[in-house]
């Protein structure tokens, strides 16, 4: 009989970490990028027109949690249940944006992409009112393991995205400003699709 180690099936190669990132927010009225990858290389497509780069995030990095829920059906005969059906899949992206930018003010005051600074480097200015509802947006998250020719690229793309929970906002002596931000993410009924997980590895050239 075979023992564990004859039966291993291990590739170092999608063992992932990923340091080297970009998170692209725009209107949701922003075309859907048609590609994410070049064919001829494997790099990364430029960002589409409209999306805009919201610079540094903490060391917590990005989550992007499932929240499934379903209902069990019950027979008398069981205690055990008979089947279970799925009622809902909730997807949502969480991060925490380091920089206190006039760019990331805007989405914590649930601003529009087109209302925002033309810069994020820009002085800002931003009355609260009372926000009645969030936008909506599509948002680009790219990311980088390794360089050159050993690269591997991941792109995830929310087609249509809102903000449904801020975390506290802390000003001290001790720690940076950050604004931790949960998107949930919905069906785009232009597309039929919520969300897109894709990946390429840089095509040496003249291989």
């Amino acid at each position: 009989m075979p023992d564990v180690i004859s039966q291993q099936v291990d590739n170092a190669l999608y063992v992932h970490k990923h340091g080297n990132a970009i998170i692209a927010i725009a209107d949701y009225a922003t075309a859907v990028p048609t590609t994410f990858f070049s064919s001829t290389d494997g790099l990364p497509s430029a960002l589409p027109t409209g999306f805009k780069v919201m610079g540094y995030v903490t060391t917590d990095g990005f989550t992007q949690a499932n929240n499934i829920s379903s209902n069990d059906t019950q027979m008398l005969q069981s205690l055990d249940p008979v089947r279970s059906d799925m009622e809902s899949l909730v997807k949502t992206l969480k991060v925490s944006f380091g920089e206190a930018s006039a760019w990331v003010n805007s989405i914590f005051s649930g601003l529009q992409v087109a209302d925002w600074a033309a810069t994020n480097s820009d002085v800002y200015s931003i009355d609260e009112g009372g926000t009645s509802e969030f936008p909506y947006y599509r948002i680009l998250l790219l990311t980088q393991d390794g360089v050159g020719s050993g690269a591997w690229y991941h792109v995830e793309f929310a087609y249509r995205a809102k903000v449904t929970d801020l975390g506290d906002r802390t000003l001290s002596r001790s720690d940076s400003e950050s604004y931790e931000t949960t998107f949930t993410c919905y069906l785009d009924p232009a597309v039929n699709k919520s969300y897109t997980k894709a990946s390429s590895r840089a095509i040496a050239q003249g291989s």
